[in-house]
């Protein structure tokens, strides 16, 4: 095993350079100074009209109402949810606790022994 590191080489890589340069005349800025005149007056027109244009950003109006109806639906649902979980989870912690009730008798009863079987039993250890 050798100990010898070097530095990486960088390859040289022009890229795509037809592409970049196409890129570049297509996205330049023009070049006339009537086209940046004529965006700052557009832009300073939109903030003149001000609230009265309906923006991208903005939810319609007719929206509005709807919108509040299906997040009242959806608050209702993950608030039951949430009530029908912590019920479920004092349930789980009451029977860790307590236990599950039997279903049946805990005791079995069974005939009375005859005294020869009592005997029998003590005999055999039962």
């Amino acid at each position: 095993m050798t100990t010898d590191y070097s530095a990486p080489v960088l390859v040289p890589d022009d890229g795509d350079a037809e592409l970049t340069n196409a890129l570049r005349t297509l996205y330049a800025a023009p070049d006339s100074a009537g086209y940046w005149t004529a965006l700052e007056q557009r832009i300073m027109d939109r903030i003149a009209q001000g609230e009265s244009l309906d923006s991208w950003w903005s939810v319609p109006t007719q929206w509005v109402r709807v919108g509040l109806i299906a997040a009242g639906f959806a608050l209702i649902v993950a608030g039951s949810l949430f009530l029908r979980s912590r019920a479920e989870q004092r349930q789980m912690a009451y029977e860790s606790v307590l236990g599950s009730p039997a279903s049946g008798p805990t005791i079995a009863i069974r005939d009375a022994q005859t005294e020869r079987q009592a005997t029998l039993n003590y005999i055999n250890g039962r």
